[in-house]
């Protein structure tokens, strides 16, 4: 059984690279990733398997369909999306969903098989150590979508004294206005496969994110990456982040949006604990969630 995991080159989804490595070791199964303009691979395979957006068009009945849903979606007509995305998406023979509050929300009224599958860590993110270069890491989507601009003011105008290291996409706004600084370092994106090895060079690991909807509500795949680098972790206070910090017994310096807590002082005084996550391994979350059993469900079932 051959399976396409399509990546349109949007964000990182690391989540593919562990599908491809850990379906190739299984029994029965050949599995590639399909990038933007490889899309005539596809023409070969049994199985595609579709990180959802809108999808309009009619399925290739020769060939089974599994959606993803990583997110919900955010910005203009968020609601309006995935209302779309609800009545007017493909039917596919399966779909995977990042937790149990998404699938909830997406709420689709069928009986098409579904499955829960939380981030995972990859396993490069376990072995890196790397010598001190930047005080803190921030990785992730840079865009005025999670108020990153407030973050990069304050090293900026504030904390001009300590530098920070940003890896990923930038908003070309975002880059024009903060990459004079001295302290403010972007790479802008980068092989997913490079990243732990420049993310181990800080000391604390940065998740900043907005407590709004739905951002609130989703894993942090940053937070639980700075985990296995065994950073200390900085965090905005939110739904999410603090069932995670509970559940694995870990403490984070909790920050306001506007960063005024966020001082050297605080830094220097709080007392870090970075909870264990080797349990978070990609191949771990696949034979947890029996990501093969489901596959299979989903093809007998069309």
């Amino acid at each position: 059984m051959k399976i396409a995991f399509v990546n349109d080159g949007k964000s990182y989804l690391p989540e593919v690279r562990a599908y491809v490595d850990f379906l190739n070791k299984q029994n029965g199964f050949s599995a590639i990733e399909v990038k933007k303009h490889q899309k005539e691979l596809i023409k070969d395979c049994d199985i595609i398997w579709r990180f959802m957006g809108l999808d309009f068009k009619k399925n290739n009945t020769n060939q089974f369909h599994i959606h993803e849903y990583v997110s919900l979606s955010v910005g203009n007509f968020a609601k309006q999306k995935d209302f779309f995305k609800r009545y007017l998406n493909s039917k596919p023979s399966g779909r995977v969903f990042l937790n149990e509050k998404l699938l909830k929300k997406m709420n689709f009224n069928d009986n098409i098989p579904s499955l829960k599958r939380d981030m995972g860590i990859s396993e490069g993110f376990y072995t890196i150590k790397q010598k001190k270069e930047y005080d803190f890491v921030y990785l992730g989507d840079i865009s005025q979508t999670r108020n990153i601009g407030s973050l990069l003011n304050y090293f900026k105008t504030i904390n001009k004294g300590q530098s920070i290291l940003l890896i990923g996409s930038v908003n070309e706004e975002i880059y024009k206005e903060f990459n004079n600084a001295d302290n403010i370092v972007f790479t802008g994106k980068v092989n997913y496969e490079e990243v732990p090895n420049l993310a181990s060079k800080a000391v604390y690991g940065i998740n900043y994110v907005p407590n709004i909807f739905p951002f609130n509500i989703q894993t942090s795949t940053k937070l639980l990456e700075y985990c296995a680098l065994g950073m200390k972790i900085i965090t905005t206070d939110y739904k999410w982040v603090n069932e995670f910090e509970n559940n694995r017994g870990g403490k984070f310096l909790k920050i306001d949006e506007d960063l005024k807590n966020l001082t050297k002082k605080r830094i220097e005084e709080f007392e870090f604990k970075t909870p264990n996550v080797d349990d978070l391994k990609w191949d771990s979350i696949f034979n947890q969630i029996g990501l093969v059993n489901f596959i299979n469900l989903s093809i007998k079932s069309t």
